[in-house]
């Protein structure tokens, strides 16, 4: 067993000097996946708008060419006005003739509308250019900031995780669970030394002869009060 907790003394120091090495980069790895997500869902929406607009100028141009359709087609019911020889034939033109007038209204306005969303989308797509354009720079700015402090630590974090690595092969998995757990819920110390007769996590009181246990080291003892694991070793002595 005191293998064991010499075993926690030396993870709970290699994860605290892990804890810090994140602290270093401050807020920074949150920042880029923010600025990324945030660049993903605007590429979204500026691919969104542009598809949409390439579809409005598809509609535009098949408008535009109905409208020129039925503006011959109009001028050819005129001059077949000039040549009817009998009220049947009048009224059938005439009826053509109203048809297609609603249907070129009914064009018209949706032209109108079109092109009033065209000059839309495109103020649209230049914002979101512009807002992609400062997206991209801030988050490339940070990546490389984010970059240079991986670098400056890299060989060190890949030393300490290894030797992570190690120490738990070597120790019991259910004694790990319970460490990371407690370590979890305790803000990354999963383990407390006893400085005289307290915990040294939350300081309460530790009954002498349950630090005489401790000390030990035969079994594993846990703080009552914040559950953290109790260990006994030579800084204590």
């Amino acid at each position: 067993m005191q293998k064991t907790l010499y075993s926690l003394i030396e993870l709970q120091e290699v994860d605290t000097r892990l804890d810090e090495l994140m602290e270093e980069r401050g807020d920074l790895p949150l920042i880029v996946d923010e600025l990324q997500a945030k660049l993903d869902v605007k590429n979204g929406e500026l691919k969104r708008r542009k598809e949409e607009l390439k579809s409005s100028k598809v509609r535009q141009r098949e408008l535009e060419l109905l409208l020129d359709e039925l503006k011959e087609k109009l001028a050819k019911y005129e001059e077949q006005l000039y040549q009817v020889k009998t009220n049947k034939e009048y009224d059938a033109i005439t009826t053509e003739t109203d048809s297609v007038k609603e249907t070129q209204t009914e064009s018209e306005k949706e032209l109108l509308a079109i092109t009033e969303k065209l000059s839309e989308l495109d103020n649209t797509i230049n914002e979101l250019d512009s807002e992609v354009s400062k997206l991209k720079d801030e988050l490339e700015e940070n990546k490389a900031e984010l970059q240079t402090t991986l670098s400056a630590t890299a060989e060190e974090e890949n030393l300490l995780r290894q030797e992570r690595d190690i120490v738990i092969k070597r120790s019991s998995p259910e004694i790990i669970k319970s460490y990371e757990l407690v370590r979890k819920a305790r803000g990354g110390q999963g383990i407390a030394r006893i400085t005289g007769n307290n915990c040294g996590g939350c300081f309460s009181f530790i009954p002498p002869q349950k630090v005489v246990e401790v000390k030990k080291m035969k079994k594993i003892y846990t703080c009552e009060y914040c559950g953290r694991i109790l260990v006994w070793d030579e800084v204590n002595s």
